[in-house]
């Protein structure tokens, strides 16, 4: 027995010339109220914050790699690190006071230690790390103070994978979703980054 016509579900009239699905609501614009986006625009450079954090990557993991060459007896290829690594630093660096406009803002930050912000914390290490890189250099160049050297170097070490890594945790650290979402892994994506560009380098 069939329904009567008034009760059965009228089925949809497909539109000739037109095949796949039809648009149900109008497609999504992202903005937010008054006409201003949902996020706010950076106000850094990208290629001083792309520069920034690939030589501090090179010279971070470089300086792992300078230790471990220094401590198995490698002196040619630690000596070679150490120098690529104290001018990536320092090439990094620049990258940095170029993109904050002026060196006093650099040095402003490091007036008080923050725990809690991923920019105080990396000025510190950078300026840590870069003394530790710079000393292990010099030693190395000048062959005198070994002892003075190795200090530096296992000094660099442990800063300089500071330096490799914390930049991911400062990208993490903001209102873009694509990049706080994934701060846990982020991290290790940039070390293995810094650590094929030292080995590469």
């Amino acid at each position: 027995m069939t329904a009567p016509a008034e009760s059965r579900p009228e089925r949809p009239r497909r539109r000739k010339g037109r095949r796949g699905e039809q648009l149900v609501v109008p497609k999504a614009e992202f903005t937010s109220y008054y006409g201003r986006p949902i996020l706010k625009r950076p106000s850094w450079a990208a290629s001083d914050i792309a520069g920034y954090f690939f030589l501090g990557g090179l010279a971070g993991a470089g300086s792992v790699l300078a230790a471990g060459a220094h401590l198995t007896g490698r002196h040619t290829t630690a000596d070679a690190l150490k120098l690529s690594s104290l001018g990536a630093v320092g090439l990094s660096a620049a990258a940095l006071v170029h993109d904050l406009g002026r060196p006093a803002r650099f040095v402003n930050m490091l007036r008080v230690l923050k725990p809690t912000s991923p920019m105080s914390v990396g000025s510190w290490l950078l300026s840590g790390y870069g003394s530790c890189a710079g000393l292990a250099a010099l030693t190395a160049v000048s062959g005198r103070l070994p002892r003075l050297g190795t200090a530096a170097t296992l000094g660099a070490a442990l800063t300089g994978s500071g330096v490799a890594t914390y930049t991911a945790v400062l990208a993490a650290d903001t209102a873009v979703p694509a990049w706080h979402g994934v701060h846990r892994e982020l991290p290790y994506l940039f070390a293995a980054s810094a650590t094929a560009a030292a080995s590469g380098a």
